[in-house]
């Protein structure tokens, strides 16, 4: 019986190869989230790193931003709040509106957690051949063209 993953070619079906690629992709990101910064939940991990890139943001964004519906953010933003993560910018033109921004201490925390995924990934990747870097290589380029999408 043929490999359901491979055409007669012998290359992978879109579809399967998709799906692979799913699977590896959330376990790969599941990993690093783990490795990353211990004690902080992915989600507020997660929460965190989008602050940082995306702000001084609103809670209203960062929830449509995770994803996630307001109530749920607001549980992740205290949790920020009380680690002294973010911060609370009042809106100088709506006193109803207040923005979030990364204090030092989340940065710090960001900065960590990139470089144990960093020296995380650097171990396993040195353990490869030369020829499994440069198929990794090019990979990363063609992960980084799909996650570009359409734009």
């Amino acid at each position: 019986m043929e490999d359901p993953v491979t055409t007669v070619a012998g290359h992978a079906e879109p579809a399967a190869l998709a799906a692979r690629l799913r699977v590896a992709g959330w376990r790969f990101a599941r990993r690093m989230r783990r490795e990353s910064a211990p004690g902080i939940s992915p989600t507020l991990s997660a929460a965190l790193h989008t602050v940082e890139t995306q702000g001084p943001i609103t809670a209203g964004q960062l929830a449509a931003y995770e994803h996630v519906q307001k109530p749920t953010m607001t549980r992740t933003i205290q949790a920020m709040l009380d680690r002294d993560l973010v911060e609370r910018l009042p809106d100088p033109l709506d006193g109803r509106v207040s923005w979030l921004s990364v204090t030092p201490e989340g940065r710090r925390l960001l900065q960590r957690s990139r470089r144990r995924t960093d020296e995380f990934l650097a171990k396993r990747v040195k353990r490869l051949s030369a020829e499994e870097r440069d198929v990794l290589e090019t990979a990363a380029t063609l992960l980084e063209r799909l996650a570009e999408g359409d734009r």
